[in-house]
């Protein structure tokens, strides 16, 4: 066990090495987030245009920061300070190892070992820098502090989920479940006291972001202009819908394939889950993990690193262990786009993309000239 994460904690640190080729949205918040501490209440409201000498600028021009305020805060951190790639997916990448050290503790460490090792978070979180990371580690602290009745640290973690992305929302009816079973017959307000203590954390891990909401009223749902594009690798199987092949754009056929059956998979597993018997008791912890694959297979644009909070949602069925280590192990098979890329189809980024992003693997001055 020990050797299954120690190789792969090192090939993770190779891969922080490296130089992102199939996104620049690491290079663009850093680049974006260094302008944060210029003018915090302007900030949601700028766009790439203001900065047309800044050659992260080039990346979606049309679009302002789209992301809630704790991942603009982390971000904003390493690009102001200058920090390099390599010290970011650093950060990412040791996100990762802790999740998956709190669901190898929790639960299994073969449990923990599939969430580590699974390709597609090596790749996406320790090569290409994408921050699914963070997220999942919140929400796995706070399905544990839930899980240990701490509820204060429950509601604080989940706040904190959801001021990094939006998806840590359907972590929320496992929550509500977990606050509904506190109760007793010998202490009946003891789930209204368990649901005031998670307010009471829920709200303390607000207050700091509630300037970012005065300057921007709407912030929490600007991602949704994305969902104005159409692109969808992991969308429903081609034979429900005429229309699918809208969201395929540019994806090789063998992806449409592979990723059909392996995100179609989860829900398949999900239902089985469900209808052996218990499905009240069963339904509120099934409902985050399944309630992301119906949503991802059924968005207009969807990204491949967005499978990457799937641990964390899955994680809610830790009383169901086998069921569980299933969908990780489904997960860990999620991995298309990488192995299509061995034999050349990525659509990555251009020569002299990659090329500047190799002068800031270690530093960098994101908001100087080309």
């Amino acid at each position: 066990m020990f050797i299954g994460f120690l190789i792969t904690m090192i090939v993770r640190l190779f891969f922080c090495a490296q130089v992102p080729i199939e996104t620049s949205d690491l290079y663009r918040h850093l680049g974006f987030t260094a302008h944060f501490f210029e003018d915090p209440k302007a900030f949601y409201w700028l766009e790439p245009a203001r900065f047309p000498h800044e050659f992260w600028s080039q990346f979606w021009t049309e679009i302002g920061y789209i992301y809630p305020p704790l991942a603009l805060l982390f971000f904003a951190v390493f690009g102001s300070l200058g920090i390099g790639f390599f010290w970011v997916k650093l950060v990412l990448t040791l996100f990762d190892f802790v999740s998956a050290a709190l669901i190898g503790r929790a639960t299994s460490w073969w449990a923990g070992l599939i969430v580590f090792s699974a390709p597609i978070g090596v790749w996406y979180t320790s090569h290409e820098g994408q921050y699914e990371s963070l997220v999942t580690l919140l929400v796995i602290i706070s399905v544990l502090s839930a899980r240990g009745r701490n509820w204060i640290m429950a509601g604080a973690s989940f706040m904190l989920a959801l001021q990094a992305k939006q998806f840590a929302i359907l972590i929320a009816p496992y929550l509500a479940y977990e606050i509904f079973t506190a109760s007793d017959r010998t202490h009946p307000l003891k789930a209204a006291r368990s649901a005031a203590r998670m307010l009471i954390g829920f709200v303390g891990a607000f207050l700091p972001f509630i300037p970012f909401y005065y300057w921007r009223h709407d912030l929490w749902l600007l991602p949704l202009q994305n969902q104005e594009n159409l692109l969808n690798p992991d969308y429903w199987p081609l034979f429900w819908s005429s229309s699918a092949l809208d969201h395929f754009n540019e994806v090789s056929s063998f992806r449409m394939i592979f990723g059909g059956i392996t995100t179609t998979a989860p829900l398949l597993v999900l239902a089985l889950f469900l209808a052996r018997g218990d499905f009240l008791r069963k339904l509120p912890q099934a409902m985050p993990c399944l309630g992301f694959w119906m949503l991802i297979k059924s968005m207009a644009w969807v990204m491949n690193w967005y499978i990457n909070i799937v641990p964390g949602l899955a994680f809610a069925l830790w009383r169901y262990r086998r069921w569980m280590i299933l969908l990780f192990a489904i997960h860990w098979l999620q991995c298309g786009q990488q192995i299509a890329s061995l034999w050349g189809d990525i659509d990555g980024e251009e020569a002299v993309t990659i090329a500047r992003f190799h002068q800031c693997v270690w530093h960098a001055d994101y908001r100087a000239k080309p």
